[in-house]
């Protein structure tokens, strides 16, 4: 009998043990999943804004959110002369951001963003405005201890309703 006791608490022990330990992973997961949901937005605005007066900072911003092969084709390109000649200025909001898997080395996070457009038409002077919804997909990598997006897919997109209409 006095064995039986000594497993049950031991085995009540293990169990508190264990339940302490759970615990702790996820909180530290949730820590996790907030860093590697506030990295995919931070790109996301990145990516998505863009001033023809400072056009030049637009690659920096990227590089030094983005690894891999979507860093060097950020690095690589060039800025479109239609955005510089069409004065365009983008505005880009990560509203929300949900991570859909997830590893200590690697994340896919899904970003609904909010994005006001303002561009001129090149000849006519007609100014455009335009407001839309986006759905962006990004891969993201751990590397040197910072979050950085390898890979990225524009989902969707549909316009928004002005709030003066």
């Amino acid at each position: 009998m006095f064995a039986l006791g000594g497993l049950a608490a031991l085995l009540l022990v293990l169990a508190a043990v264990s339940g302490w330990q759970g615990t702790n992973r996820l909180a530290g997961r949730s820590d996790y999943t907030a860093a590697v949901e506030k990295a995919c937005g931070l790109f996301v605005e990145a990516y998505g804004t863009f001033d023809f007066r400072d056009a030049n900072s637009y690659r920096e911003r990227l590089r030094t959110l983005t690894t891999g092969a979507l860093r060097a084709a950020v690095t690589s390109s060039q800025i479109d002369s239609a955005a510089i000649g069409g004065l365009q200025t983008v505005s880009t909001r990560a509203v929300r951001a949900q991570a859909t898997a997830l590893s200590d080395e690697a994340a896919t996070i899904s970003v609904t963003a909010e994005q006001s457009r303002r561009s001129v038409v090149v000849g006519s002077g007609q100014l455009i405005d335009e407001e839309v919804q986006q759905r962006v997909a990004c891969r993201l990598a751990l590397e040197a201890g910072s979050w950085l997006v390898a890979e990225f897919r524009l989902e969707s997109e549909q316009p928004l309703r002005s709030p003066r209409s």
